[in-house]
């Protein structure tokens, strides 16, 4: 396949893609070592991905947090200028405090600066464990406050049986967009198909299907029975509906620059 020529590149817009890991102490080990060993891997498919996208540029953000959050990235950067440096776990699960560092960053005054326009960011978020911290009024603001945030492609990854769920699935705005792991072969396998998946998908218009039904369906068909999602009832769920403040409610969405028509947007 033909690769994206200079003429090409000025037409695509950007889709952001960001990762929001968990690094606390649970974390430590062979947990983190199967994060980054995924991650190397993933990172160089993704660079063929986006050079090879002919809708949409990938930039990509890594949020850690334990105790506190913290920036792998001072910015968005492109695919082609990221290189992995592995993680370190240990501390606290302060999930409150990286939601509000999200919320600070998703907005045209810090990350999301550009004049071609951006795709919906796809977030993915990873965890192992329960909140340390008042995530519920980080959640309830960005929620409320970021439009960036409502329109995002939110997808939840629980690794083994202390991650919570519930707190996922009220992250991910969707009861259906949790996916639980339990063994590292196929904790790395997933962070790659999940990645590669939700950045294909992702640069689609949004007009196009739901982004996240499609996203998981094609992870289930690629992971099989190395995964258990909500969307199969096969971990337990806090109840039928997506999160109403989160949904399209089926409206169309202009794809347009800056972001799909509204420039209100901060």
């Amino acid at each position: 396949m033909p690769l994206i020529s200079d003429t090409e590149e000025i037409s695509r817009k950007l889709l952001p893609i960001i990762y929001v890991l968990d690094t606390s102490g649970s974390m430590e080990g062979s947990r983190i070592a199967a994060v980054n060993a995924a991650m190397n891997e993933t990172m160089e498919v993704l660079k063929d991905v986006s050079q090879k996208n002919p809708t949409a540029q990938l930039k990509i953000a890594v949020l850690q947090f334990s105790s506190g959050p913290q920036w792998v990235t001072d910015e968005l950067v492109f695919m082609e200028d990221f290189y992995w440096n592995d993680l370190k776990a240990g501390g606290l699960t302060d999930f409150g405090s990286a939601l509000n560092e999200l919320n600070n960053k998703l907005s045209r005054k810090q990350f999301l600066i550009s004049e071609v326009g951006f795709k919906a960011p796809v977030i993915i978020f990873m965890s192992d464990g329960e909140p340390t911290d008042d995530y519920e009024s980080a959640l309830n603001k960005i929620k409320s406050n970021n439009k960036w945030f409502k329109t995002a492609t939110k997808i939840a990854i629980a690794v083994g049986d202390d991650a919570n769920i519930q707190v996922l699935q009220k992250i991910a705005g969707n009861n259906e967009a949790v996916i639980k792991v339990d063994d590292l072969e196929s904790l790395k396998k997933l962070i790659r198909v999940v990645s590669v998946t939700a950045s294909t998908i992702g640069s689609k218009s949004r007009t196009e299907d739901n982004q996240t039904e499609s996203i998981m369906s094609q992870v289930e068909k690629d992971m099989g029975n190395d995964i258990q999602t909500t969307s199969n009832s096969d971990i337990s769920q806090t109840d039928n509906n997506q999160d109403s403040s989160d949904s399209w409610s089926g409206q169309d969405v202009d794809d347009s620059d800056e972001p799909w028509g509204d420039t209100s947007w901060d």
